[in-house]
């Protein structure tokens, strides 16, 4: 069914689905980048602010650190500059004030350092803050204190590192496979596009080269109905547009055969009398005639026969194309029949000075043929070569056999200036004629090429140009031999 959708819709549905997978890989690419955020986020959100409170216990805790280094060398200084009671005790409260903010959250091993700086911090500011602070017992503390809350932060950078490469390596593979995804989807656009770009040319082109040989065919002659071709709906239109045509033509074809089988059987009575009186003549049943006399009823008397010949070409075109049976006759001579349609043609020869040769190779066995009809068809080939030579040039006969495929072969072969490119193309088409150059032979009606072929079909055989140069034509007839090869009856 949707080989019959236009070719309009047909392309609409395509741009469709290339867009819908185009939008696939954008979603694909979207869904990966919005994950990469949200791990951006979570790290954000989850470790850096807890790496924010950590680190002001750690900070405060190590300023608890500097406030009993700077009294313990207040203390030892007999100048006492700086009052080490009030700084170690602004150290204090700062700390104190840190932990109650982020003591839920605060890892348990750097709250327990910074708690004990608070404690050691508490002792100092309870009595004499210099006393404490060179006790020999407060370097002790405060050095395994400095180790303690070195370690805890160590410990938390390390744990913060491995999380955060974890969360590398996660992201890292979200970007891959999104990249991947993307990719795929990409590729499968792309190749979806060139099986789509390839079905939707084949849909259009196949059936419009198929059409375009049944254009050809038609315009050869040929109207046999057209084949229905499927394909959208603009073709299917097209088809049935030519099919209508090719119907018309084939009626006008009739019409036009049927008119030439009319004119021609109606001229086929005043012709037979016509030349059954100029017989009359020549025999001096009228009394004697005079050279001169002679020489105009041989010139009237030739005409009369080349238009017997053409009424009876035509007569006999329109039995071929109407599909009339051949009048067939068993056991004819082959030889005989070309030997006849020799004879026929030597009168015009002689008078433009061409020779005939005749080559027999073989012996050919009788055959069932149309005798009437293949001799006119011989004799139009020996005719169409004679026209087309100059005084002195010979026109050669041909006849041979093939016994591998059992065929005979009449080549009739000409020393003309050969085919025009365009009288190549309509040479057996019924009333297609050219002018011959450099032989001053007018264009005839253009009946002698298609009727031997049509003879030559109906015998079940072919007729073909071997070659045509400016040396000049050979034309083949080919029949078969076989008697399981029959030619057409009806």
């Amino acid at each position: 069914m949707s080989r019959r959708l236009p070719i309009s819709t047909r392309l609409a549905v395509n741009h469709g689905i290339l867009v819908a997978l185009l939008v696939i890989a954008l979603l694909v690419t979207l869904q990966g980048v919005i994950r990469m955020l949200g791990i951006i986020t979570e790290i954000r959100d989850q470790y850096l602010s807890s790496v924010d409170a950590e680190e002001e216990i750690h900070r405060s805790a190590w300023q608890v650190e500097v406030a009993l280094r700077h009294a313990h060398f207040e203390c030892q200084s007999e100048r006492q500059e700086v009052d080490v009671h009030r700084s170690v005790l602004l150290a204090r409260d700062r700390l104190n004030a840190i932990l109650d903010k982020y003591r839920v959250h605060a890892p348990l091993r750097l709250r327990t350092a910074a708690e004990r700086y608070l404690d050691l911090a508490d002792r100092a500011t309870s009595g004499d803050t210099c006393a404490f602070a060179l006790a020999p017992n407060t370097d002790a503390q405060r050095t395994a204190l400095d180790e303690e809350l070195t370690d805890a932060w160590m410990d938390l950078v390390h744990d913060l590192h491995a999380d955060l490469s974890q969360k590398e390596e996660h992201s890292r593979g979200i970007g891959i496979w999104t990249a991947i995804g993307a990719f795929g989807v990409a590729t499968v656009g792309a190749l979806a596009a060139v099986l789509i770009a390839r079905s939707t040319a084949r849909s259009i082109s196949d059936p419009m080269r198929r059409l375009a040989a049944e254009t050809m065919r038609i315009g050869e002659g040929d109207f046999a109905p057209i084949p229905k071709v499927a394909g959208p709906r603009e073709i299917e239109d097209l088809w049935r547009d030519l099919e209508r045509t090719r119907e018309r033509l084939a009626e006008l074809d009739r019409l036009k055969q049927s008119f030439l089988a009319n004119v021609s059987h109606e001229l086929r009575s005043p012709l037979a009398r016509l030349r059954e009186a100029l017989g009359l003549l020549f025999d001096g049943t009228c009394g004697p005639l005079n050279e001169r006399q002679l020489r105009v009823l041989t010139l009237a008397n030739r005409a009369c026969e080349r238009e017997v010949q053409l009424v009876n070409a035509l007569l006999d075109m329109s039995r071929l194309n109407s599909g009339m049976a051949l009048k067939l006759e068993a056991a004819c001579r082959l030889d005989r029949i070309i030997q006849a349609a020799l004879e026929g043609e030597r009168a015009e020869a002689n008078e433009r000075g061409v020779e005939f040769e005749v080559a027999r190779r073989g012996s050919i066995p009788p055959m069932d043929l149309d005798s009437a009809l293949m001799e006119r068809a011989v004799a139009n080939l020996i005719r169409n070569a004679v026209s087309v030579s100059r005084r002195g040039q010979t026109v050669r006969i041909e006849r041979s056999l093939s016994m591998k495929d059992d065929r005979a072969f009449i080549d009739v072969v000409d020393e003309g200036p050969g085919f025009t490119a365009k009288a190549k193309d309509f040479a057996f088409r019924p009333f297609g004629a050219a002018d011959i150059p450099n032989v001053g032979r007018p264009a005839g009606i253009g009946l002698g090429l298609s009727f031997a072929k049509e003879v030559a079909r109906a015998h079940g055989g072919l007729l073909t140009i071997l070659r045509s140069d400016r040396t000049g034509t050979t034309i083949r007839i080919e029949l078969s031999i076989s008697s399981g090869t029959s030619p057409r009856d009806s």
